[in-house]
This record gives C-alpha cells, structure tokens and sequence, in this order.
C-alpha cells in the first residue's frame, strides 16, 4: 500500500486514486502550469503514490 508521505497514512491505490481526482478537481485550469502551483504539486505526489509497487 502506498504510503502518505506527510502524515505516514498507508492507504489503498483506490483511496490515493479517489483522492488524485479530487485534487484535480480542484484545478482552475490555468493557460500555463507553473512549477510552484500548490494543485499540481499535490496531484503530481498524489499520483506518484498510485505508480508504487506494491
């Protein structure tokens, strides 16, 4: 199971999942992505976790 790397939560690939499409949810869809973006930050982790082998 991945693991929540701020809070050491494992949690299931479906929760991270749940979770990833949440946050993208959350994008205001801007016309240019800029590396200090909180949302895309967050989503790139988020989705990382989901890629781990278990």
């Amino acid at each position: 199971m991945p693991e929540w790397k701020y809070t050491n939560k494992k949690v299931t690939k479906e929760e991270a999942q749940k979770s990833l499409d949440a946050v993208k949810s959350a994008c205001f869809k801007c016309e240019k992505h800029a590396s200090g973006c909180p949302i895309s930050r967050t989503a790139g982790e988020i989705k990382a976790m989901t890629e781990e082998k278990s």
